[in-house]
């Protein structure tokens, strides 16, 4: 049986478009052979003669001053065919160059979501690496490099993609040096430039303003898991913490970092997103009303490639990262945080009253979430251990500013393993702020942001109540 039907095509009538090899190089050898033996294989092009694959050949012979060329014409052959031959017939010859192939993936991957969409239903990152038999994790990181290359097209000519992703960060460097330390006061610059050169300074406390809100009139009471265990500061440690200052502005997350210098941060806390779908999965099980603002997951993997680079610079060395994570992603977080630098190790579980599951009867109910530790350089726990599964009950719901928020009480266990005093502890997706306060109550200096303004007034509040520190704002 004959696949395809094989033609005579003059050469001028050859369409070549939207491929990822443009430039072919030396077709010198290719052209000698096919002279003295002629073309032993046939290009392959559509029924409106695109050509799929087999461009050196057409080059070649094109250069012979030959008129025709042998083609196999194949018919009713979609768009991500075309990118997904060419893909898989280069693989297996000269090699592309390494912006050629996260290209050619990029497109195959876009192509894969419109038609997902136009036929009702979803396509991912997950399904893309299925689809082109390679890791997740190379997938994600290739794809988010692939935006990086409409930013800074000058990114191809570095001779490898390792090469080429250090002079990424280097442009984004020289982009934002400029706005870094701008909003800070001198008091603060100082400060920041103690941190960097390694020395610990003396905090003073800056002059604030009060926030203009009705909100603040009464205490706020504290979150029912709390009470018992009794977080609130002694009067003592409260003249203490007079000296702390504690940061939480309504900002995104990408231009709030743009404001950390480097070399600066003792102990980072993520807390983004977990792109688990939540409102169709959990939220219905749970018959929660209110709805989660959830990433995707390519949007959380652009994040993890374009700002955990960025969080690394920011931090001392023998510092910590703490992250909280969807159980499916936590394998290729960890390592897209070793490519950059961060020694990981498995993860730990915060095991917590309540929990959902929309399979009562089938699936087990998750009361727990999983959290990893990044480690840069010689980081060392304050306590002789660390375990790896806590159970520390939830905030009650009726009390919490923020819905998914987590108890202080659980940030207190790992700020004493993790926290190093007088150094700055940076949470861009702070929500109710409880890590600000434990940060504080640990003696580092808190700052945090989060896109939605809702939440500080009562944070404000919170971190009065729990350690005597005035309801004040201070912003960067």
């Amino acid at each position: 049986m004959q696949l395809f039907q094989v033609e005579e095509k003059q050469i001028t009538d050859i369409v070549i478009k939207d491929r990822a090899r443009a430039k072919v190089g030396d077709i010198t050898s290719l052209a000698s052979s096919i002279t003295m033996v002629g073309q032993l294989t046939p290009i392959l092009i559509d029924e409106n003669n695109v050509l799929i694959d087999g461009l050196h050949r057409l080059k070649a012979i094109e250069s012979l001053n030959v008129e025709t060329i042998e083609a196999r014409v194949v018919s009713g052959i979609t768009q991500d065919d075309h990118f997904l031959i060419e893909l898989l017939s280069n693989m297996d010859r000269k090699e592309f160059a390494w912006h050629e192939e996260i290209e050619l993936k990029y497109k195959l991957y876009n192509y894969w979501v419109k038609a997902a969409k136009i036929n009702g239903k979803s396509w991912g990152y997950r399904e893309t690496a299925k689809r082109l038999q390679c890791s997740l994790g190379g997938l994600s990181t290739d794809l988010a490099f692939a935006e990086a290359l409409k930013i800074f097209p000058e990114l191809k000519e570095q001779t490898t993609k390792g090469r080429a992703r250090e002079l990424y960060k280097a442009l984004g460097d020289q982009a934002t040096a400029i706005q870094r330390m701008d909003s800070f006061s001198d008091e603060e610059k100082d400060r920041l430039k103690a941190l960097q050169s390694g020395v610990i300074p003396d905090i003073k406390k800056p002059k604030k303003s009060k926030p203009t809100t009705n909100n603040l009139t009464e205490k706020l009471p504290l979150a029912a898991a709390d009470q018992p265990n009794s977080n609130l500061a002694t009067e003592a440690e409260k003249e203490a913490l007079q000296n702390i200052s504690v940061i939480y502005v309504a900002e995104n997350y990408k231009t709030f970092l743009d404001k950390i210098p480097d070399n600066s941060v003792g102990l980072v806390e993520l807390d983004p997103p977990y792109a688990i779908n939540f409102n169709e999965n959990y939220g219905k099980a749970s018959g929660i009303s209110s709805k989660a603002t959830d990433w995707t997951e390519k949007e959380l993997y652009e994040f993890y490639f374009n700002y955990l680079p960025l969080i690394y610079n920011k931090m001392l060395d023998a510092s910590w990262v703490l992250c909280w994570t969807g159980k499916e992603y936590f394998i290729e977080i960890n390592k897209i945080a070793e490519s950059i630098g961060f020694q990981t190790q498995h993860p730990g579980s915060w095991t917590k009253n309540g929990g959902s599951t929309n399979q009562p009867k089938r699936s087990l109910v998750s009361n727990w979430e999983m959290y990893l530790l990044f480690r840069k350089g010689n980081a060392q726990f304050n306590t002789s251990s660390l375990l790896s599964a806590i159970n520390i009950n939830s905030s009650n719901s009726a009390q919490r500013i923020h819905q998914w928020e987590k108890p202080v009480k659980l940030y207190d266990y790992f700020l004493k393993a993790l926290s190093r005093p007088g150094t700055i502890f940076l949470s861009p997706f702070a929500g109710s702020g409880n890590c600000l306060i434990s940060a504080a109550k640990a003696r580092m200096m808190p700052i945090g942001c989060d896109k939605s303004q809702k939440y500080i007034p009562q944070f404000y509040q919170r971190l009065e109540n729990y350690t005597g520190i005035s309801a004040e704002v201070s912003g960067l």
